[in-house]
């Protein structure tokens, strides 16, 4: 998963460059994660969360504005998998304030499964869903 592969393009350059950049921000979070001769790993990770959070700002921002004025008919369920996707990186902010080296490579395994799981349901589903309806229209 750390790299971004011929699937995940959408075809809409700036988005996919953005797209890479979580890509990005995932593989750090596995490598942190597979790091064995790390032991405090609370700086990486604060800095991995801050990346995600950086992302989410100007990616959700950008896509936002691709679909509203193209006039998609799932705007309103694609803000709310956005809306969905920052409470739980919230959430898992809120634990990561509260790591400890007994925690931490937890919170590291939640990040990256959440951050899996939404690279491929969201980019694979709905995302080329989102294009694919778009590119149609013209």
């Amino acid at each position: 998963m750390s790299t971004m592969g011929p699937e995940y393009i959408t075809g809409i350059a700036v988005l996919d460059e953005q797209h890479k950049q979580l890509f990005l921000l995932t593989s750090q979070a596995q490598t942190l994660l597979k790091d064995q001769n790390m032991l405090y790993k609370f700086d990486e990770l604060k800095e991995i969360l801050e990346g995600i959070r950086a992302y989410t700002l100007s990616h959700f921002v950008d896509e936002e504005a691709y679909m509203s004025n193209a006039g998609y008919s799932g705007l309103d369920e694609h803000l709310e998998l956005h809306q969905k996707f920052l409470e739980n990186l919230t959430h898992i902010d809120e634990e990561a304030s509260r790591v400890s080296l007994g925690t931490q490579d937890s919170i590291l395994r939640e990040l990256l499964n959440y951050l899996t799981k939404w690279l491929h349901q969201h980019i694979l589903h709905a995302d080329k869903e989102m294009v694919r309806e778009i590119e149609a229209a013209k």
